[in-house]
């Protein structure tokens, strides 16, 4: 009985550490210098600021979002690179993972200093409409825009796009779908996150 017990408690701490592991890894960039540079090629060095996401800040997302949610395996250290020309900051960049039918989609996300999407591309992304994600049209349909401009494309379901962007991609709903929430929540938690340090920039 007292090994079995031992043996589970075992369990417990390695899915512990295994939660932890996996929620750096799905929202970090692989090659911050170089990845950072393709969304601002001005730019001449980078700061990082990690903050720890927790059940708060799931609980935030939530009921900012609902029907949306932040995976267990999210919980854990987020790290928002800040773009720096000299000593000024261009703007940030922040990585995120979304669930698809694809397995998931991580999009590294590049935002101004108003907080609005001012690029982004995928780190990974195994869906047959990435090619057409990746157009120009496809991007300006998230660029430039906010939380709430983005938050008003989305359906009352919470989870899809609405019909009128949803025509405006016609050959990659899904991905539409996916991105889109991708932006709200990356933008929502840049603003819980790190709101008070970008301010003091």
């Amino acid at each position: 009985m007292k090994i079995r017990f031992m043996s589970l408690i075992l369990i417990v701490i390695l899915v512990g550490i295994s939660g932890n592991v996996n929620a750096i890894a799905y929202c970090s960039l692989r090659d911050p210098v170089a990845q950072i540079a393709q969304l601002y090629p001005q730019k001449t060095n980078q700061l990082s600021i990690v903050k720890m996401v927790d059940d708060n800040t799931r609980t935030q997302v939530q009921l900012a979002l609902p029907n949306n949610d932040l995976h267990f395996s999210e919980l854990g250290q987020h790290t928002l690179y800040i773009a720096m020309l000299g000593q000024e900051a261009l703007g940030y960049v922040h990585v995120r993972s979304e669930q698809s039918d694809w397995g998931l989609v991580e999009i590294v996300w590049a935002i101004d200093k108003n907080l609005r999407i001012s690029n982004f591309v995928f780190q990974r992304c195994r869906s047959p409409q990435k090619k057409i994600a990746e157009e120009s049209y496809f991007k300006t349909l998230f660029i430039g825009k906010n939380y709430q401009e983005l938050k008003e494309l989305l359906s009352e379901d919470g989870v899809t796009a609405k019909k009128k962007l949803l025509e405006k991609v016609h050959n990659a709903p899904e991905l539409a779908n996916v991105v889109l929430r991708c932006a709200l929540k990356s933008l929502l938690l840049t603003k819980i996150l790190w709101g008070e340090e970008l301010e003091k920039l």
